[in-house]
């Protein structure tokens, strides 16, 4: 009886330190082990103090796409925490993938980058932590868009460090003076300068469904309702995005090519070259755009008929923390760090980032191509955050490929729906 009574002492004391550390259902306490249970960072994070504390000899290995700016904050973290950081170059859209192998087998990332079109299914696997210690400070420095797409079912789990949209790329030493207000004026120009021969054009665009659906967006087009969180309310073939359709299928007119042999590489190629006047591309591009032999600013999408403004889509990326992490203290500090709002000015400055924190405008660079670019991040929309999004490019790349093959609008877009529709349901089964 005295070994059941001190058997059932024990058993309490240890649902009592586990909650007084934090276990709750979420918080990822119960992902990570003796070291988020045990740690003094927890009970730091639970009394209020100052800072975390790193675990004891901590070492992280930290997966980014390596740039001026991923070694910089490395060095910088690494010289006011004494603490390794291994860097290793993981493309964000590659590193959920890799994370549901190598996290398991201890091979994986402690803090890893990954775009917001990836959260859902990295949290449904179980692949990320929570941004708790530092949530309220996320949510202080962001853009509530940044904030939103870094947070799934009401949990934040990212640390944002950038967001991103496209735009309208202009050589200056091309255009001139061109107007370029509305699409009917970017049709002029490209008719006017257009020479097929000499592989010279006005205008064109990658012809990924996430850069083509901003004009559908422009006639009230949407993939998910509720502003892209409701994946039972499907709007790529509403009304709207069938009239967003038809407007770009007009644009055949002066792009004279099949759909998919408008490659990122074949585009690019005639951008660097100077052959190419107007270039509709992401962000991400402003460090290699800054740097090419002719003049460059960045415009945000003109006009479509009717006064119509296309509306971009955007995304965030963030760095999340692993619940693999044997030391998940140290992988938050670090995560929290590269990411604050002077980390986030720096970023601006070494590569172009566009920066997730607000109110910092004026640190950041003043040049035609980050105004641009700023301007049109106004009149975007973020990209969803839901696991269902994995349907849309599914869909809709081979729907756009037909309706510019001459397929009829709104038979495509209804059948991209239905296809949508179908797998989400079975999903949710």
């Amino acid at each position: 009886m005295t070994k059941k009574l001190g058997l059932l002492a024990l058993c309490m004391m240890l649902l009592f330190v586990l909650s007084a550390c934090g276990g709750r259902p979420g918080s990822g306490a119960e992902n990570t082990g003796s070291n988020a249970a045990a740690d003094s960072g927890g009970e730091a994070a639970a009394e209020g103090t100052e800072e975390l504390t790193p675990e004891p000899g901590a070492e992280l290995t930290f997966w980014t796409i390596k740039d001026g700016y991923s070694d910089y904050a490395v060095q910088e973290f690494e010289k006011k925490y004494n603490i390794k950081v291994t860097v290793e170059d993981v493309a964000y859209w590659d590193s959920v993938a890799r994370m549901s192998t190598d996290g398991p087998s201890g091979n994986g990332a402690d803090v890893f980058g990954m775009t917001n079109d990836f959260l859902g299914g990295a949290v449904n696997a179980g692949l990320v932590l929570p941004n708790d210690y530092f949530e309220e400070d996320t949510k202080t420095i962001n853009r509530k868009l940044a904030v939103d797409a870094s947070t799934f079912e009401g949990i934040l789990y990212g640390y944002p460090r950038s967001v991103y949209t496209y735009g309208l790329y202009v050589n200056k030493d091309l255009v001139k003076d061109a107007k370029l207000d509305t699409w009917d004026d970017v049709i002029a120009f490209s008719k006017e300068f257009n020479d097929v021969k000499s592989n010279k054009f006005g205008f064109m665009f990658d012809s990924g469904s996430f850069y083509l659906f901003s004009f559908l967006t422009g006639y009230g087009g949407y993939i998910f309702g509720s502003n892209e969180t409701d994946p039972t309310d499907i709007g790529v073939n509403n009304e709207g995005s069938v009239k967003g359709m038809t407007f770009l299928k007009s644009l055949k007119e002066i792009l004279p090519f099949k759909l998919t042999d408008m490659t990122r590489d074949a585009k690019n190629g005639l951008w660097e070259q100077g052959k190419l006047a107007m270039n509709m591309d992401g962000s991400w591009e402003i460090g290699k755009y800054s740097k090419l032999p002719f003049q460059v600013a960045v415009i945000p999408l003109p006009a479509m008929p009717e006064g119509k403004t296309p509306v971009t889509l955007a995304g965030t990326t963030s760095y999340y923390v692993s619940t693999y992490s044997k030391y998940p203290n140290a992988a938050k500090l670090f995560a929290n760090f590269i990411t604050s709002k002077d980390m986030q000015i720096k970023d601006n400055e070494l590569i172009g980032s566009i920066p997730a924190a607000e109110g910092i405008n004026d640190s950041i660079r003043k040049d035609e191509i980050m105004q641009g670019f700023l301007k049109q991040i106004e009149n975007s929309r973020m990209w969803s955050s839901l696991p269902e999004m994995q349907y849309f490019g599914q869909f809709m790349d081979p729907a756009f490929d037909a309706v510019w093959n001459g397929a009829d609008v709104k038979a495509t877009l209804d059948k991209a729906a239905e296809g949508m529709k179908t797998n989400i349901e079975s999903k949710s089964k």
